[in-house]
């Protein structure tokens, strides 16, 4: 079996964040990912939205660059109004 925890990525590599928002603070979500991604090249798409409709999923594809890279994305991202959380 592997384990994980000693399993090391190589970089650079392609990497999707699945961005899980509330769907009343989308426009504020989207300002503040378009802002945080602005100068990188991301691919954006929308993915599923919850069966209520209060949740949705902003697909984003990227390169990121290391270890480090990848980390600070993921914690800016979870900074931006109205992101719940990342997948």
């Amino acid at each position: 079996m592997t384990k994980f925890k000693d399993a090391k990525l190589e970089f650079p590599r392609e990497w999707e964040f699945r961005v899980i928002i509330a769907e009343a603070a989308r426009p504020a979500a989207e300002e503040g990912i378009a802002k945080l991604l602005s100068g990188r090249s991301v691919a954006v798409s929308q993915g599923e939205r919850s069966r209520n409709g209060s949740y949705g999923t902003i697909v984003l594809r990227m390169e990121v660059g290391s270890q480090e890279d990848l980390d600070t994305l993921s914690l800016e991202l979870q900074k931006v109004p109205g992101v719940k959380f990342l997948l």
